[in-house]
């Protein structure tokens, strides 16, 4: 069994909570005080000891405190100190509602999306809309520009609101509005005010808005219009590492593609493990030489003899990968050659659980 490690005040305070278990509308004040006081602590040990904050959080819900209940529903949403379940993160943020916490219709609603539960997506949506919570219509404007609601799309209707409101200037409205165009290409591009407005969030950090606008100039195909803007925008501090790696190999191989072996050897050492998996992925799409460099480092640092350092897909590497992907337990995903796309995504996989983490700095 894990230890649950707390401060003292915490440790007392949540005595107090569990002490009434299942009050679901607290109505004493002091409670309430303790109830978040103790919420505050257990959400400072959410990234040195995830598995004690999800445990104390989970108290704080099983005590009927009803902002612990919407965090740990995001607990599982992402497997953050408790198991990966999206049926229990559902059913914590239906009980957060049911105890009186409107912010959670919203995450029930992207949650709903998410499991193709479409019908709950947007009732939870719309009902946030009418308790007035401002994150809500955005989300459902992108939900219905995106067809992300299947049957029950009305893109027009999507976009409709999101330039109504990207004219507000909500920034969530301006990135979704992005992503709603690239889905919907017959539609004109964004306006040079859309643009220009998260051009000038991004110069100010605001890294949201730079990925949205990395995303939507590269897949609008302006290439070399863009490209001195899309460097720019990498720079932009605090952008999730998997967007900066991502992108920036796309940027790589478009500017200088008699060089993106080099570009892409470098992204990739940098690379967070989770992220590794899915840069590797896509450099195999955009080189399958440069992949093929990066696979050989890779099994030899693990220490596979893949012969000597080539581009080139040889014997000694060959079988390198085969015995990898036996001894990874893979070997069915990779039985069609190890150039294949199925092989690529199970041999990525594998290597970024086992790979030596990055040097930070």
């Amino acid at each position: 069994m894990k230890k649950l490690f707390t401060t003292p005040f915490l440790t007392l305070t949540l005595c107090a909570a569990l002490s009434g278990a299942g009050a679901l509308a607290d109505t004493d004040a002091e409670t309430r005080k303790l109830h978040k006081a103790s919420y505050s602590e257990a959400m400072a040990l959410r990234e040195t000891a995830p598995d004690a904050a999800a445990t104390a959080i989970r108290a704080l819900a099983e005590a009927g405190y009803p902002r612990a209940m919407d965090r740990l529903a995001y607990f599982h949403t992402k497997g953050h100190g408790v198991p990966l379940d999206l049926g229990a993160a559902q059913a914590l943020y239906a009980q957060a509602i049911a105890a009186g916490y409107d912010r959670s219709l919203v995450s029930l609603g992207k949650l709903a999306l998410k499991t193709g539960d479409l019908a709950l997506a947007e009732d939870s949506l719309e009902r946030a809309i009418a308790q007035g919570l401002d994150s809500a219509a955005p989300v459902l404007g992108w939900a219905h520009a995106t067809e992300r609601l299947g049957a029950r799309s009305d893109p027009a209707r999507g976009l409709a609101t999101l330039r109504a409101l990207a004219a507000q200037d909500s920034r969530d409205a301006q990135i979704f509005l992005l992503a709603g165009l690239l889905k919907q290409p017959q539609e004109p591009g964004a306006t040079e005010a859309v643009l220009a407005r998260l051009e000038t969030r991004a110069a100010e950090g605001d890294a949201k808005a730079a990925e949205g606008l990395l995303r939507y100039y590269r897949l609008r195909g302006l290439g070399a219009e863009t490209a001195r803007t899309r460097a720019a925008l990498l720079e932009t501090p605090g952008m999730r590492a998997k967007i900066r790696i991502e992108e920036g190999l796309y940027l790589a191989v478009e500017r200088e593609p008699a060089r993106f072996w080099l570009a892409s050897e470098v992204l990739l050492q940098e690379a967070p493990n989770p992220v590794f998996a899915r840069a590797l992925t896509v450099t195999s799409k955009l080189n399958k030489n440069a992949y093929i460099r990066v696979l050989q480092a890779e099994l030899t640092a693990l220490g596979y003899r893949t012969g000597r350092p080539s581009p080139y897909l040889n014997a000694p590497l060959i079988r390198a990968v085969n015995q990898f992907c036996r001894d990874t337990g893979i070997s069915e995903s990779c039985r069609l050659g190890p150039l294949k796309s199925v092989t690529i995504k199970a041999v990525a996989a594998e290597l970024a659980t086992r790979r030596a983490p990055p040097v930070a700095g």
